[in-house]
């Protein structure tokens, strides 16, 4: 599940600190986040799906989604 937030950012090339810089929160607690060891707050998942250019279902709940992201990550890097 909480992948998708980790596929997310790097389909961005965004760093762990931006992400957490433009959504307003500590990195560390982004960290956790990501890492799905906290869970966040509604307004911190939202103000993460923003910076990220997704829903917040996207991130947190659609698997569907997490899986299409993967692939597309997947295909990004060989590409690169």
């Amino acid at each position: 599940m909480r992948s998708s937030l980790r596929v997310a950012r790097l389909a961005r090339k965004m760093t762990q600190a931006q992400v957490a810089e433009m959504a307003r929160i500590d990195r560390a607690s982004y960290t956790h986040i990501e890492r799905g060891t906290r869970n966040p707050s509604m307004e911190v998942a939202q103000s993460i799906a923003r910076v990220l250019g997704q829903t917040v279902d996207e991130l947190f709940f659609d698997e569907d989604v997490s899986q299409r992201d993967n692939d597309d990550l997947s295909a990004a890097q060989h590409i690169a």
